[in-house]
């Protein structure tokens, strides 16, 4: 996601005047402090999907996004499709992990150029600016989004993993426009800039992304979400958040990545479902709100 801000950095940001608040939009008053708690990566694995769903049945998490070409798709996929809740799509051409890897949902004729010498998504977003054909992204991309409506998933919106799909300034635009052909929300910061790439009315613009760095992670997450939810300013917020439990399977995927890690992730579910965090959000007057109320009452409101 760091990739994704500083990619959009590069943009300018063309404001549409006279419209109404993203609050004021979604029937709350102008000045109300709208937050999306948000866990990426389900579907990566079983101990990130179970922790996720559990957060989300019995935690603060109120939304979560699925990599549609990893192993544990099936399994939340078909949780999404029977119990239905805010599952927007992670968009995923990367394959991180060290000695866990995944490739695309497109035959990998059509997206060679997405692919390392194994066949998987390459490890890292400079290896998708230097060598993706944007066409071939394009197509991925849309083939992600059907399989998962295929599946049975009632999708929110779309994300990126890794910031990836702002690799290049084109990729951005395949972004958006995938939002666009599907009318769901993109997740979109302040930065966005779009000289020559005007937003509309429907293509919804964070105020505020919070997202744990490693030297929070240093310092302590729960000292970091305390921080962010305590000093939350009106507008519409969202929480990036990972939340897996800190077991063999995760340690196994996570392996050498201390980063982002199981331990990381645990930490994550731990605040997100604690009591703690539920009276800081409620001290603090926030307003949780989901990207399926985004969608539907300003994306596709007729």
């Amino acid at each position: 996601m760091k990739n994704l801000l500083i990619c959009l950095s590069c943009f300018v940001f063309i404001p549409v005047f006279g419209q109404p608040s993203v609050a004021e939009q979604l029937g709350y008053p102008k000045g109300t402090k709208l937050l999306i708690i948000h866990a990426d990566d389900l579907g990566v694995a079983n101990a990130e999907n179970s922790a996720s769903l559990t957060a989300l049945e019995q935690g603060c998490i109120n939304s979560a996004s699925i990599m549609v070409p990893c192993p544990w798709f099936p399994q939340v996929a078909r949780y999404a499709s029977e119990q239905g809740g805010d599952f927007g799509l992670h968009l995923t051409i990367t394959s991180e992990w060290k000695e866990y890897k995944w490739g695309p949902v497109s035959s990998a004729n059509e997206v060679s150029s997405l692919l390392d010498n194994q066949g998987y998504f390459y490890a890292s977003v400079d290896s998708v600016r230097k060598y993706a054909r944007t066409n071939e992204v394009e197509t991925e991309v849309r083939n992600q989004v059907l399989k998962a409506l295929a599946s049975g998933i009632d999708v929110t919106h779309l994300d990126t993993h890794m910031g990836a799909m702002a690799a290049r300034p084109e990729l951005i635009s395949v972004y958006i426009n995938a939002g666009r052909e599907f009318k769901l929300p993109v997740l979109l910061t302040p930065e966005i800039r779009a000289a020559g790439f005007p937003l509309t009315s429907r293509d919804v613009v964070l105020d505020r992304l919070y997202m744990a760095s490693p030297a929070d992670y240093e310092a302590g997450l729960a000292h970091y979400y305390r921080q962010v939810l305590s000093g939350m300013e009106p507008g519409l917020n969202c929480i990036l958040l990972h939340a897996a439990y800190e077991n063999d399977e995760m340690r196994a995927v996570t392996i050498d990545h201390e980063a982002y890690g199981a331990r990381w992730r645990q930490q994550d579910f731990d605040f997100f479902t604690s009591d703690e965090c539920a009276g800081i959000l409620q001290e603090n007057g926030i307003q949780l709100v989901t990207w399926k109320e985004i969608r539907d009452k300003i994306v596709r409101k007729e």
